[in-house]
């Protein structure tokens, strides 16, 4: 049986907390759309990579990983903490995961995009 990968979706997610305000917020989304964009448009890449909304709550982390875990196109999750996101925040979500999940350490513009 063979896959065909380009049906197949990563999802980017970037972490960050609400204490920094909708500016700020607004500024990480740019980034992180930025960042699936240059992944995207790497000739090696044969699957999709889907920008998800940055993530500021243990609840709307634990809903996303939920998706994913459902979505039978999701093949699993690449998590970019943007600024400080406390690591407790995902511990529900990601205990529900069931998919490979890879976390960036990195800072924007540094080495990535």
């Amino acid at each position: 049986m063979t896959t065909d990968l380009s049906q197949l979706e990563l999802w980017f997610v970037t972490g960050s907390q609400n204490l920094y305000g909708e500016e700020a917020l607004a500024k990480i989304w740019e980034h992180s759309v930025e960042v699936t964009r240059g992944l995207s448009q790497s000739p090696d890449m044969p699957i999709k990579i889907v920008p998800k909304p940055v993530m500021t709550s243990a609840d709307t982390i634990a809903k996303l990983c939920a998706d994913a875990a459902r979505d039978e196109s999701c093949i699993g999750i690449v998590a970019w903490m943007h600024t400080f996101s406390p690591a407790q925040m995902w511990i529900r979500g990601l205990s529900a995961l069931h998919k490979p999940f890879l976390h960036l350490h990195t800072q924007f513009n540094r080495d990535l995009p």
